[in-house]
């Protein structure tokens, strides 16, 4: 029996009992398992996500904050555009904001625009 086993393990390069391990086949190797034989590919991604799961959940903690607030100043946005009086208060205190948000985004559009007329530009000649 014993040299028997470490045959398997010459050959597969699993242990005996484990239930699982790599096979060569045509399309690359799978792993078995008690449900059959899945690309090894699937096995790679879960462990990858495994790993990134904790960046993953820091990413939403620092993100909520900033999502709850845009959230609330959007529904008290709308609620004071509704209201005659807080409407010029409320377009006044959202004027610099939105200036900030064109110097921002400005630049990066216009980059967009010009390299799309000089790719058709060239793609053209």
């Amino acid at each position: 029996m014993r040299a028997y086993t470490k045959n398997l393990i010459a050959e597969n390069g699993m242990m005996l009992g484990m239930g699982f391990g790599r096979i060569a086949t045509g399309n690359g190797y799978k792993v078995t398992t008690a449900e059959g034989e899945k690309p090894l590919v699937k096995y790679v991604k879960n462990v990858a996500l495994f790993f990134a799961a904790p960046f993953i959940g820091l990413a939403y903690l620092l993100a909520f904050p900033v999502v709850g607030l845009a959230l609330l100043a959007w529904v008290a946005g709308k609620a004071a555009m509704k209201n005659e009086k807080a409407r010029p208060v409320a377009l006044a205190i959202a004027a610099p904001f939105a200036a900030i948000a064109f110097v921002t985004v400005g630049p990066i559009v216009a980059l967009v625009a010009l390299v799309r007329i000089g790719a058709g530009a060239v793609l053209k000649a």
